[in-house]
């Protein structure tokens, strides 16, 4: 099992003790210790403690359904987990596989059953072609645990909380088979778990029960008397699959295809050193034809053979060395142009395949978006609500590796919104509004980031509330809160504790957990913003980086060090005439390093907004180089928190150069222009 990451549990004990009081307050305000219960499933599931999360989901279900009894439960457990985790050990003892007592099998809308069928069927297939293989082990767990991955995240999406509880066990059992006897051993008890994946998409109350009876034993049959697939015929594991022409897919791991990217890297960089000799070659070629022109001119200075003269040998030889140096400078010409073309050939096949395998590794916004809808459509029929989604920028593409680990914070967003933000028809209604609610999604490549917008027509945060709040409770002084604008105010929202100082009335349930959602997205080196109009809706604005892939970058020097700029975040390139007297700071000052006064050129590093256009962000810098597609590779999470940094690129001598991350640079500029003497750029 992966150790979960401090901080967020750190923020989950926060958040548990904080609603605690409000599941154990006597009289119990049950609707404030709902949102308590929605707010902690959420923060439990960012914080990896899924068995904590799944007992809130089923205890706020049975609450929300009117089964009062599960608040005393719900505290219980609430304290058990606290306890725990202060000890370092998980929120609650895995049960697997033997099931909770208070899990239950929930009725599924029927056709988003028949699409949730159809996808679990098809991956439960692939999971038997993969225990089927002869081939390596170790490949074969990696693939099967994708699968069952997938599984749980389609019955997390439709509210099948026995699937999703079962695959997340059989997940953590095998987890980390990276030796081939651990692999073999992971495939062997998937290989005996196999049927019970079967028998809960077509029985799941009478598996539920065959589990709890006959315990952990691994041997026992679903009561659908199915059993595990029975071992394939040898030449089972080759057997082609169902292809039609070139709707052939095949899956592909993204390190297989960020290996071959490497790899291409490395052709590249060979390529470059091919590039070298070959102008020299070229070079070489001209001085002998230059050489042979001097000879040609000697003879000529010389004349014909006479007795008194040179002798009639030494100028035959000379001809001939002429003649010579003639044929070796026109193959060189030749062998020049050939290896030019050969190399041009070269690098233009090596950056298609850049293209074509980072596009392997692609996925699309709307891969998230679809996900998130499937979750509001959920939430909304629980809460007996009507929810319209509207989507836009699903065509963005972005690493598959982002996607994924979007979906948790973007999950809690609109699930809040839905529970907390949109009213209920009846009120809705009264308000003059459609008595269905609205979610609007979008997103869009702002720069080297990814904005997703999550916003809702519902109740909205009262940010006068807010401010006065923020005095009572002694948070900020008075001044400071009237001098404060509603964006530094609904930030108040991110701080523990904040949102329970006052009667559930407070923000409509808004704020709950929201620190964690910070957290995890901070810890992608992206941020969160928000806004809202009471009674109007609210807003979640997420800026996260978009992590490592091809880019046209424009090469510039700032000092002694050369750093790239991707083509899309510079807008302007100007030679810097009048050194000293304009107001843009150097690039190396908004690194926060030593600096030279004047610049040859200022770049304007500000990026394209959807909202309202940026000011310019100019920065200066020594020396323009060339633009160049390349390779812009993930940082690791120390040297991003060094500075503004977009991800790193290998030059072809090996060497490492740094990309600047515009988004993060331009409000440095400004600020620092702002402070700087002389008229404004």
């Amino acid at each position: 099992m992966t150790s979960p990451d401090p901080e967020l549990v750190r923020l989950l004990v926060q958040e548990l003790r904080r609603h605690l009081a409000a599941l154990t307050a006597v009289p119990i305000d049950v609707p404030l210790a709902k949102r308590s219960l929605h707010a902690l499933r959420g923060s439990a599931g960012l914080a990896g403690e899924r068995e904590l999360a799944g007992a809130l989901e089923r205890l706020h279900r049975r609450i929300r359904e009117g089964d009062e009894g599960g608040l005393g439960e719900a505290a219980a457990i609430v304290a058990t987990a606290v306890d725990r985790l202060s000890q370092g050990l998980p929120a609650l003892p895995a049960s697997w596989p033997v099931p909770p007592e208070d899990l239950v099998p929930i009725p599924i809308d029927a056709l988003v059953r028949a699409q949730y069928a159809a996808e679990v069927t098809d991956r439960l297939g692939r999971i038997d072609d993969a225990l089927a293989t002869s081939g390596d082990p170790v490949l074969a767990v990696r693939s099967i645990y994708r699968h069952i991955h997938t599984v749980k995240g389609a019955a997390s999406a439709v509210g099948d909380e026995p699937m999703s509880w079962f695959c997340h066990g059989l997940e953590e059992k095998i987890r980390g088979a990276e030796l081939a006897p651990a692999a073999r051993e992971a495939m062997h008890e998937v290989a005996q778990w196999r049927a019970i994946l079967g028998a809960l998409l077509e029985e799941p109350e009478a598996t539920l029960a065959t589990l709890r009876a006959r315990g952990s034993h691994p041997s026992l049959l679903p009561p659908s008397g199915r059993s595990a697939p029975p071992p394939s015929s040898p030449d089972a594991a080759v057997r082609p699959p169902h292809v039609d022409g070139d709707a052939a897919t095949i899956r592909v791991r993204a390190g297989d295809v960020d290996r071959l990217i490497e790899r291409l890297d490395v052709i590249d960089r060979a390529r470059e050193r091919i590039a070298g000799p070959t102008l020299r070659g070229r070079d070489t070629a001209s001085k002998l034809r230059e050489l042979r022109g001097s000879l040609a001119h000697a003879l000529r200075l010389i004349g014909p053979a006479r007795p008194w003269g040179a002798p009639a040998g030494a100028l035959a030889e000379i001809e001939r060395v002429a003649a010579s140096l003639g044929g070796f400078g026109d193959e060189m010409d030749s062998a020049s142009v050939a290896l030019t073309a050969a190399e041009q050939s070269l690098r233009e096949n090596v950056i298609d395949a850049k293209k074509e395998l980072a596009t392997m590794r692609q996925s699309s916004v709307g891969r998230i978006f679809a996900r998130l809808t499937t979750a509001i459509e959920s939430e909304a029929r629980r809460g007996a609500s009507t929810v319209i989604v509207q989507t836009r920028g699903a065509d963005e593409t972005i690493d598959r590796r982002i996607a994924d680990q979007l979906m948790e914070p973007c999950l809690q967003l609109v699930r809040n919104a839905v529970a907390h933000g949109i009213e209920p028809p009846e009120v809705r209604t009264a308000l003059g509004k459609p008595a269905s609610g609205t979610i609007a999604l979008s997103g869009r490549k702002v720069g080297h980031r990814l904005r997703i917008t999550i916003a809702d027509d519902g109740a909205g945060v009262d940010v006068a509330h807010v401010r006065r709040r923020a005095v009572e409770t002694g948070l900020v002084t008075a001044a400071i809160a009237e001098a404060a604008d509603d964006d530094t105010l609904l930030s108040l929202l991110f701080l523990p504790g904040f949102s329970t100082r006052q009667s559930s009335d407070l923000l409509a349930g808004r704020g709950i957990g929201l620190d964690i959602t910070r957290a995890w997205i901070k810890r992608m080196g992206g941020a969160i913003r928000l806004s809202s109009r009471a009674g109007v809706g609210f807003t979640a604005r997420l800026d996260v980086p978009i992590e490592s892939g091809l880019a046209t970058v424009l090469w510039v020097r700032a000092g002694d060090d050369e750093f790239a700029l991707t083509a899309q975040s510079t807008r302007r390139v100007e030679k810097n005439h009048s050194p000293g007297e304009l107001r843009a700071p150097h690039l190396l000052a908004c690194l926060g390093a030593a600096a030279p006064s004047d610049a040859s050129y200022v770049v304007d590093l500000g990026p394209p907004s959807d909202d309202v256009p940026e000011p310019p962000a100019w920065v200066g810098v020594d020396a323009i180089g060339r633009t160049e597609e390349l390779l812009v590779r993930p940082l690791g999470a120390l040297v991003t928190g060094f500075g503004p940094y977009a991800g790193a690129i290998v030059r072809g001598d090996g060497s490492v150069r740094l990309a600047i991350d515009a988004w993060a640079i331009a409000p440095r500029a400004r600020a620092m222009a702002a402070a700087l003497p002389g008229p404004r750029r």
